[in-house]
């Protein structure tokens, strides 16, 4: 099947979370290259509107549509025109779940191999790490005050 049908048969709501990935991959890309990470996460936090109220739906529910979320921005990356490393596509995830009342959190990590210091973001919600395999904390060891969400640093 090709890549266009197998898009085509998604749900219309899949459909439009791989538009919005789409669009808004390649916009936090170029964002990050402009202004700083932390202003423009502010900025995104009140574009979606997200007002804390968290949904009151099952976990097991939410965490079903974190993951659809999660696999709607893979794909826009893996097969969009702008492909983005881990941070770009770790704030697209992160809004899109604040744009659907879910309380995502940005994590950041370090390792270091071969004398090399590696880096890497990710989101998690409900304690799952999304965008990323499970043992997301074996390879990276996160960093706990790099993640903090941005509406503890607004009035």
């Amino acid at each position: 099947m090709s890549n266009w049908l197998k898009v085509w048969a998604l749900p219309a709501r899949d459909k439009w979370l791989l538009a919005q990935s789409l669009v808004v991959l390649p916009v936090n890309g170029l964002a990050l290259r402009l202004i700083s990470f932390k202003r423009w996460q502010e900025i995104l936090s009140r574009l979606a509107l997200f007002d804390g109220q968290r949904s009151e739906a099952p976990l097991e529910s939410l965490l079903s549509s974190a993951h659809t979320t999660a696999t709607m921005v893979r794909i826009a990356a893996a097969r969009g025109p702008y492909r983005g490393n881990c941070l770009p596509q770790s704030l697209t995830l992160w809004w899109l779940l604040r744009c659907q009342k879910l309380d995502g959190h940005i994590r950041f990590g370090a390792r270091k191999e071969d004398d090399k210091l590696e880096a890497h973001a990710w989101v998690e919600f409900g304690g799952t790490a999304l965008n990323e395999g499970r043992n997301i904390h074996h390879a990276f060891k996160p960093f706990e005050r790099l993640g903090a969400r941005p509406e503890a640093n607004t009035r």
